[in-house]
């Protein structure tokens, strides 16, 4: 095993589970979540710094975790993760596709939108997710396992100046549905949660930057119904009952998880 993985005695009859973006937000709080039923985390970002502390938070707490640092943008990147998931572990139960370019890094108008920004948004919030899946397949064929992607309420509901997002993740609907329905037959489940307003460090950001004059607080004028936002622990929690056997009949959903965002 290599001396990368952050290990505390763990069973090796535990699940393994995947989590792209698994440094901040709701993929950090899907890492603590799986982690804390017993399974083995694979944890992979862009920065090392992140990833490494909740792979740290983890085996303190008793746990195993495995951090790569990677762009899932990266052919060669994503191979090698897989590689390593397959010698180290030799099977995969759950893949979270939660990589995603968010907030202020994910707006611009769309009269001005580059479209080398609009495919980087693209090519990191849907094609990565296709292209994890395809690379996960034959491990989650092996286990019966399960897919679950982190959509949003934006896959169904416009939003000011986030043409690209939107778009983005109203194709990781369709491609969950798609997914499930091709994958049925092989026992692989594929579902996806839509978040709403979620406070995380990166909507905490957005929002500071409204105070500051920077983005439109317009862009987001839609309020939540349960009066306050949903925390990345209780997104953690869909997540982790999506890929449980307690939702072994459920397969092609996207569920929302936006305390009422939608229902007007």
């Amino acid at each position: 095993m290599t001396d990368r993985v952050q290990k505390a005695g763990a069973s090796d009859a535990d699940r393994v589970v995947l989590v792209t973006g698994g440094g901040t937000g709701i993929g950090a709080a899907s890492c603590a979540r799986f982690a804390q039923d017993g399974a083995t985390i694979v944890l992979c970002g862009i920065d090392t710094a992140p990833i490494e502390q909740v792979a740290r938070s983890i085996s303190d707490a008793g746990g195993t975790a495995l951090p790569m640092t990677m762009d899932v943008t990266e052919a060669d990147a994503r191979t090698a993760l897989f590689e390593e998931i397959t010698s180290t572990f030799g099977r995969l139960d759950v893949l979270v596709n939660n990589a995603a370019l968010i907030g202020q890094a994910a707006l611009a108008p769309a009269k001005t939108q580059t479209l080398d920004h609009f495919e980087r948004i693209l090519s990191v919030n849907l094609t990565a997710a296709f292209a994890m899946a395809q690379l996960a397949y034959p491990l989650l064929f092996k286990s019966g396992g399960s897919i679950i992607n982190v959509s949003s309420v934006g896959g169904s509901a416009a939003q000011f100046n986030a043409a690209a997002y939107c778009a983005s993740k109203a194709g990781l609907d369709a491609l969950t549905r798609s997914l499930a329905l091709e994958w049925a037959k092989d026992r692989i489940r594929v579902n996806a949660i839509a978040p709403g307003d979620i406070q995380t460090e990166t909507t905490d950001a957005l929002k500071s930057g409204w105070e500051k004059g920077v983005g439109e607080k317009s862009d987001f004028a839609r309020t939540t119904p349960l009066g306050r936002p949903g925390t990345a622990g209780e997104m953690a929690d869909v997540i982790a009952f999506l890929a449980s056997p307690a939702a072994s009949f459920v397969t092609g959903e996207v569920v929302r998880a936006d305390g009422g965002f939608l229902l007007y």
